[in-house]
């Protein structure tokens, strides 16, 4: 895999277009920043990589999908992992069938990530270090007393409860997502590159855009 940096500059496009990434034509040094922008999402609020739509699979079969923020990115070890209430529905829907896929995209850069991932809900020291480094504004969303979907006849109704709630941590749980694929797209005017990377098999490919 190539280290290839985020920040790297891009090379001038011959056609007047936007810049080329230096990544371009090269297959390790594309995933290798697909997993930059990656990091990046974790750190930086405002990187389009912050808010991924997270897909899982139903009860009768149908996919289903969600955006939420991405707060972990281990590149060595291939996974992701974002915080979620233990009484959503897709925490029955992983616990059923843990296959799932997330989706990115950066508009200013026009490269899109597909990752095909296998989730497991974490616990033990995992658990605990996800849950002390979440902040206080966070822990809130887990101190709501009706579970995440249930009905309600007006906004005000739902209610909060630190107490009976153990601060949000009774319902607090971090997935962790392991990444098994991930097809790259990179639009660009003097011609779109995809690539399909497979880390289950160590293999990686050109793909027609």
């Amino acid at each position: 895999m190539s280290d290839i940096e985020f920040d790297q500059k891009p090379q001038k496009s011959k056609s007047g277009g936007p810049p080329i990434l230096s990544c371009y034509d090269d297959l390790a040094a594309s995933c290798a920043y697909g997993w930059s922008m990656l990091e990046r999402g974790v750190k930086d609020r405002k990187a389009a990589f912050h808010t991924p739509s997270v897909a899982t699979i139903t009860a009768s079969g149908s996919p289903t999908i969600r955006t939420l923020v991405l707060r972990g990115c281990d590149t060595k070890a291939r996974h992701l992992r974002f915080h979620t209430d233990t009484r959503s529905g897709k925490i029955a829907e992983l616990q059923a069938n843990p296959k799932g896929a997330i989706h990115f995209y950066d508009a200013g850069t026009k490269i899109q990530l597909r990752l095909g991932v296998r989730f497991e809900m974490l616990r033990g020291p995992d658990y605990d270090a996800a849950w002390q480094a979440t902040r206080p504004m966070s822990r809130e969303c887990y101190q709501v007393t009706q579970g995440p979907g249930s009905p309600i006849d007006t906004p005000q109704e739902v209610r909060f409860d630190a107490a009976t709630t153990q601060d949000g941590e009774a319902h607090f749980v971090p997935v962790r997502a392991h990444v098994e694929t991930m097809e790259w797209l990179y639009l660009a005017a003097r011609g779109h590159r995809r690539a399909l990377f497979d880390f289950t098999q160590d293999t990686q490919s050109w793909l027609v855009p």
